[in-house]
């Protein structure tokens, strides 16, 4: 049957916790929906105590020089724009009035929309978190102070670093998710293991040494959401991970597409949001990708074979759908396939170096690193495309044939680029 294996035992109970999330759903919306009514009755929104978390320039099309300014409100973050250059600096507070006339309900539950202001009241700059301060001052260069912060902490980057990261094709490398909770959870656990070990042999061998360190980390992860301040992206994932961690321990099968889907579900019953989220789009299909491969092809070769097909398939299964949202594409891309192998040295590596002080050691490659650029170009994928490449890839649980189609009609930008 389609639950075998996940956790509903019967259609039943399916249908039972089916409802019991789209009651869940309904009455988050309707929440949402009454603080979004609350939020328009003032067309001029007075915000107070605002973080400004980027601010940089652009021209229109009479060549007149502006400003976007990207702020965080307590309940939503927002775009807005300036004529005047404010000599504002990133963390810094601010007062302003927004304008809410023209935000829908969707833009409102998405968290994050453009909107008009006005009257903007410069505050003092907003003091760093100790820790924070104390890994990114090991670093002078201000990319590179950028690159670690949105690695370890999820602050936001520029528009400069973030095109050097769209030409490696390594932004979900840089963003916190479910990869960096792998990565530091395995670290974590690593080190604790032969602690936790010893006492364990000598005063309780009665414990399970995987539950108590799991438990144990999963609180420190919970720890760390406070000092990245809750990132919705991290968030989800930990949520995620959470839920993956119950079903283990009931002896549940995770490799599962229904227990996918449900997760899915739940997740969206629970975070309306991440309807809009294009993040969370991403995490859902890069999980997705990694079971077709495994469904279809993990019997085929062996451990080593398998890990190394995996990074290849999970590559070009997202090139297309990236492209879609981020058009740019280029040959330098391609070396993302290596880049995530070193990543989980990099990534656990440069958090100890950071810890003892001595973060600042790979800053001339990394400099280097992001100066070296390939040939691109913009390619726009039609909607269509996109939307046909999902449902086949949605059939090709069924059809491997279709499963390895999609796979190599990821090629086609690749092509593209040489004609």
């Amino acid at each position: 049957m389609l639950w075998r294996n996940s956790f509903f035992n019967n259609l039943k109970e399916f249908r039972y916790v089916f409802l019991f999330g789209i009651i869940i759903f309904a009455f988050n919306i309707a929440l949402q929906y009454y603080n979004f009514s609350l939020f328009k009755k003032n067309k001029h929104y007075l915000i107070e105590n605002a973080i400004l978390l980027q601010n940089y320039t652009k021209y229109n099309k009479k060549n007149k020089k502006y400003w976007i300014l990207k702020i965080q409100a307590k309940d939503f973050t927002f775009y807005t724009t300036s004529f005047k250059d404010l000599n504002l600096s990133n963390n810094q507070l601010l007062n302003l009035k927004i304008i809410t006339e023209n935000i829908s309900f969707k833009d409102y539950l998405s968290q994050i929309f453009y909107v008009p202001s006005y009257d903007l009241e410069k505050l003092k700059i907003k003091e760093q978190n100790a820790i924070i301060s104390y890994f990114l001052n090991q670093h002078t260069n201000e990319k590179i102070r950028e690159f670690y912060g949105a690695l370890f902490f999820a602050l936001p980057i520029s528009k400069d670093l973030r095109n050097d990261v769209n030409h490696y094709g390594i932004a979900h490398l840089i963003a916190i998710s479910g990869y960096h909770i792998g990565l530091i959870f395995s670290l974590i656990f690593f080190i604790l293991t032969p602690i936790y070990s010893f006492f364990q042999k000598k005063y309780f061998p009665y414990r399970n040494l995987r539950f108590d360190l799991s438990i144990l980390i999963f609180i420190l992860l919970f720890s760390y959401t406070y000092l990245i301040g809750f990132v919705p992206s991290y968030m989800r994932s930990l949520t995620m991970a959470i839920f993956g961690f119950y079903l283990i321990c009931k002896n549940i099968k995770v490799l599962n597409f229904f227990t996918l889907f449900a997760s899915i579900f739940i997740c969206i019953c629970l975070y309306p949001k991440l309807l809009f989220s294009i993040g969370f789009l991403f995490s859902i299909m890069g999980v997705f990708y990694i079971f077709l491969y495994l469904h279809h092809f993990s019997k085929s070769f062996n451990a080593f074979f398998n890990v190394l097909f995996l990074n290849i398939w999970t590559f070009f299964a997202m090139t297309l759908p990236v492209i879609y949202f981020f058009p740019l594409i280029s040959y330098q891309q391609i070396l993302s396939i290596f880049l995530s192998a070193i990543f989980v040295i990099f990534y656990p590596l440069s958090l100890i170096l950071h810890f003892i002080g001595i973060g600042d050691l790979f800053d001339f490659a990394l400099k280097e690193f992001f100066n070296f650029k390939l040939y691109s170009i913009n390619v726009q994928i039609p909607f269509w495309i996109f939307i046909s490449y999902i449902v086949a890839s949605l059939l090709s649980i069924r059809f491997k044939l279709l499963a390895l189609f999609c796979i190599f009609s990821n090629l086609l930008p690749f092509i593209i680029i040489v004609i």
